[in-house]
């Protein structure tokens, strides 16, 4: 127990020295700027401090000090393009105080010139796209008489049911689990990811509810992905916005050393066996707990940038000594509980395969979706087509592909209409697959998890070569 016990203070030692220079880092830099919220979305500066979002505070956070255009176009898809820019002119910042509300980007590579945004409004694709949303939820609104389109596309009756089902279904395995019941060992994190999967994910897209609190909160119920403030920066902000485009999505870059799954990777010898399965199952099964949970987190805390290509804003004192906390408590419940119950060979198993487990149906989930030959180098200048071209679908149609993933089966649609919950993805897909066909845009879709995964393999090999 005493060799136990003193691993875990030296890991938790390293931590906090880490943590503690942070918050040196963030308390300097805090003393020096004011907490305006300013954003520049089309070119333009905005001061929204005063602005009361629907989305909440979260929402506005998000584009804090960025080039916001890629979320706010991509999270209003039922509002009218005029309608919008009339509401943000409101809060427009003119020229000379610009410098008076610090309107000055956190990396001045966040420039939004990524993707043409002239005459988006006016683009019959993304015309298409819109009026295929509108008209559908707007007809659900109408015969459950709800308050507007917005409520109708967040998850239905029938999609909380199956929440709550899950999540009653995973705690009450818990007492099993921490009793140390073999019989719990994988199906317990099978159930956690399943729980996560089916709510975590679209409540950091504002698209669990129509009330922001419930989906700003509901994350911090189980926080076993990400830190929910780390993941914003990673999915919603980074990923979502520059999906596959080197230096701009987070997800091409988590371990470079490890694995390169894009171009912008520069080659190493040690990628050359990164096929291998045995290589792919150690980074699979690591990826989420040390990975996400711990080593991106800490590095993002600590250089204020997410995997080197997403600001991110200076934390409080009192937000970073909660982050810290939440951070040691979930390595307390995920990795250190079990040392102090159980013999150190069954701790060191029950440490291991749950998280591995949880891990790898992550992992399963996300990288086949874009990380395939087809989506890996696709691009485009046009935001939407670019969200198609980049996205992979796989068993549309299937209960068992939507359940395990969540939806994120339906990952063109999920990546065109974020704010829109997973369940009411399967009946937009054949509009927004007619519409891709009419306006020539490839819209990738294979028949289940067995040939999506292969594709990711069989690219995962090819980026093995230099």
């Amino acid at each position: 127990m005493a060799v136990e016990v003193g691993i875990i203070a030296l890991a938790i030692t390293i931590i906090a020295a880490v943590y503690r220079h942070s918050l040196k880092k963030n308390s300097s830099k805090n003393k020096q700027q004011k907490n305006y919220i300013v954003t520049k979305i089309h070119n333009k500066w905005y001061n929204l401090t005063d602005f009361d979002h629907p989305g909440g505070p979260v929402a506005l956070s998000l584009v804090q000090r960025r080039d916001g255009t890629a979320l706010f176009e991509s999270h209003h898809p039922f509002i009218k393009h005029n309608k919008l820019i009339k509401i943000l002119s409101k809060y427009e910042v003119p020229k000379a105080k610009e410098s008076t509300y610090g309107c000055q980007l956190m990396d001045e590579r966040d420039d939004g010139l990524v993707y043409e945004w002239d005459g988006i409004e006016n683009d019959e694709f993304v015309s298409d796209l819109k009026a295929l949303t509108t008209e559908y939820f707007a007809d659900i609104a109408k015969k459950k008489s709800l308050a507007n389109v917005t409520e109708a596309s967040k998850a239905t009756p029938a999609r909380w049911f199956l929440i709550m089902t899950l999540m009653i279904s995973f705690f009450g395995t818990l007492p099993l689990y921490i009793r140390g019941n073999w019989l719990v060992i994988v199906l317990t994190p099978a159930l956690a990811w399943l729980t996560i999967a089916n709510y975590w994910h679209d409540a950091t897209h504002f698209a669990l509810s129509s009330d922001w609190r419930v989906n700003a909160l509901m994350p911090y119920l189980l926080p076993l992905l990400s830190s929910p403030s780390v993941w914003y920066h990673q999915h919603t902000i980074g990923h979502h916005a520059y999906t596959n485009i080197g230096h701009k999505d987070p997800d091409l870059a988590h371990a470079p050393q490890l694995m390169r799954e894009h171009k912008s990777i520069r080659w190493r010898s040690s990628h050359s066996n990164q096929a291998h399965i045995l290589r792919i199952l150690f980074v699979w099964s690591i990826a989420s707990g040390i990975g996400l949970n711990v080593l991106s987190d800490m590095r993002a805390v600590v250089k204020l940038t997410y995997n080197n290509v997403v600001p991110c804003m200076q934390r409080s004192r009192l937000n970073l000594a909660a982050h810290i906390f939440g951070r040691f408590f979930y390595i307390y419940v995920a990795y250190a509980w079990p040392f102090f119950v159980f013999p150190l060979w069954k701790a060191l198993i029950w440490a291991f395969v749950p998280n591995a487990v949880f891990s790898m149906c992550f992992m399963l989930n996300s990288q086949i979706n874009h990380m395939v030959g087809p989506c890996i180098d696709a691009s485009d200048k046009n935001f939407y087509k670019h969200q198609v071209v980049t996205a992979q679908n796989f068993g549309n149609g299937s209960w068992f592909c939507y359940v395990f993933s969540g939806g994120l089966n339906y990952q063109i649609e999920h990546h065109l209409f974020p704010t829109i919950n997973h369940c009411h993805l399967p009946a937009l897909a054949p509009g927004v697959k007619r519409i891709c066909q009419k306006h020539g845009v490839p819209y990738n879709v294979v028949s289940g998890y067995k040939e999506a995964l292969v594709a990711h393999l069989v690219h995962t090999a090819a980026m093995a070569r230099p």
